[in-house]
């Protein structure tokens, strides 16, 4: 059974790695100018993920079954919360220089959990895994862009940046958001989809995984990736990527009655690697963009190994 997992996982992440190479290597023989560099991820946010989205929730969710599906969100928000106050006692413990310490903190606590997440987890287990994926990334990206944010904030010295505000809510209702947000209000609201409307949202939805996994490969060739071992604040990103978070989705579904399914899908998702926003908000907050690409970067190519662990962890 374990050796099955095992080969199962590689094959997926195989899979991926071909589909994401391809992307690598068309970016090496020049087939993306800066403006389709910049093109791919915008197809994928504002295009392909929010039909994506709403496809999948009137599809994968049902009106009784909601409340069911909330009780479910209860144990990713409470595990990235956990995580992000260990976080803590770790930089203290690691000497993270203030100026570090949001985004070390916010990079232990937060995962990549749609341009990773969702080819992964579909890759894994299918297109039954999707609400579960939508569930954590609900509140990943909810803490993200409120407690994430305020703490990458304090690193450039802005102290007073609140928690809520205009600019975060703006973030949280990105296109991918309003999309889950409307497939729920469609079902609240028993609202009929004509066929038209619905062949349409599956079809742009078809296109967000491919394009994920090949905008990853390009965005990876575009970067300089440094193989140098960096030191302790790295390593203490990593123990919290990879160990810390994930142990609290264990620790959790231990105590909270869960689904196998929906045990499986949320360790894969606390597993995976730093969200590629945290370099953004630390270039845009104008802090150590560096630091938080390397975070990305490093976490990235180090989930090639450790997602057939956790594979077979979660199988378990």
């Amino acid at each position: 059974m374990t050796l099955a997992v095992v080969l199962n996982a590689v094959q997926c992440v195989l899979t991926l790695v071909i589909i994401g190479g391809t992307g690598y290597i068309l970016a090496r023989l020049g087939w993306f100018s800066a403006d389709a560099r910049a093109l791919l991820p915008k197809l994928v946010t504002q295009v392909g993920l929010p039909p994506c989205m709403f496809y999948t929730v009137i599809h994968s969710f049902s009106r009784d079954a909601l409340f069911h599906f909330a009780y479910g969100l209860l144990v990713p928000a409470v595990s990235i919360l956990l995580t992000f106050g260990l976080s803590l006692p770790l930089a203290a413990l690691l000497r993270v220089p203030a100026r570090r310490r949001g985004i070390f903190r916010v990079s232990c606590a937060f995962s990549n959990t749609i341009f990773i997440g969702l080819p992964v987890n579909l890759a894994l287990f299918g297109q039954e895994a999707l609400p579960y994926v939508l569930l954590y990334y609900f509140a990943n990206t909810t803490f993200f862009w409120t407690l994430g944010n305020a703490f990458i904030a304090r690193d450039a010295d802005k102290g007073g940046t609140a928690v809520f505000s205009r600019a975060s809510l703006r973030a949280i209702l990105s296109p991918p958001m309003l999309g889950f947000l409307l497939g729920i209000l469609v079902l609240l609201l028993e609202v009929p989809m004509p066929s038209f409307l619905d062949n349409a949202a599956r079809y742009l939805g078809d296109i967000t995984v491919p394009l994920i996994i090949m905008s990853l490969g390009i965005s990876l060739q575009g970067s300089r990736l440094r193989l140098i071992f960096p030191g302790k604040e790295l390593a203490g990103i990593l123990a919290g990527r990879f160990l810390i978070s994930p142990l609290t989705i264990i620790l959790l579904a231990l105590v909270l009655p869960l689904p196998d399914l929906m045990r499986q899908v949320f360790i894969i998702q606390s597993s995976l690697p730093v969200g590629a926003s945290v370099a953004i908000l630390a270039a845009y907050h104008k802090t150590e963009p560096e630091f938080g690409s390397l975070a990305v970067s490093s976490s990235t190519l180090l989930s090639l190994i450790t997602i057939p662990v956790f594979m077979v962890i979660a199988s378990s």
